[in-house]
């Protein structure tokens, strides 16, 4: 037997189907990889859903712990050019928040999942992807801003004591 099991002895207790268990639930998932700087060159996925590159103005996310004890920001927002009914192609900006977002850069990762817009309650932030399949869950973070969109690729988080890092620094 492989994989993870909570159970010893031959009495198993009936499980789900695997087709249930590998279902998407709750806000879904966004998933961006970056395959080029230059030009910029990535692909978007709104669940299983691909985005035109060509289509996407901006993605930007803001999360942000304020010091004066004022609300905090947590948002993920897409920009993006959609065809109306009548055929004309406006902007529409979709706030994509709650989700689990996952951004793969530059041999980097960084994955976030928020259960409530604009709280730090269900929040976790976590970096890269060890061998095993775990990753680092932050702590003491103050800010996070990444920006994806026309030509540019950008992503700073602050900590707690004021220090600010980039997470991509080659791009």
């Amino acid at each position: 037997m492989f994989g993870r099991s909570s159970q010893n002895g031959s009495n198993v207790p009936p499980h789900p189907p695997a087709g249930d268990l590998a279902r998407i639930e709750g806000g879904g998932l966004v998933q961006i990889i970056v395959t080029e700087l230059q030009p910029l060159t990535y692909y978007l996925f709104l669940n299983d859903r691909p985005v035109s590159e060509m289509d996407v103005e901006s993605l930007s996310i803001a999360i942000e712990a304020p010091d004066d004890g004022s609300s905090p920001t947590v948002r993920a927002t897409l920009a993006r050019t959609v065809t109306a009914v009548t055929g004309e192609r406006t902007q529409q900006r979709s706030e994509l928040f709650p989700c689990t977002l996952e951004l793969v850069a530059l041999g980097r990762r960084l994955s976030i999942t928020s259960l409530n817009p604009n709280s730090l309650d269900n929040l976790w932030i976590s970096l890269g992807l060890r061998a095993d399949g775990t990753s680092n869950e932050l702590n003491g973070l103050k800010a996070l801003r990444v920006l994806i969109g026309e030509g540019i690729l950008d992503a700073k988080l602050t900590w707690m004591d004021g220090e600010t890092e980039d997470l991509l620094p080659q791009a």
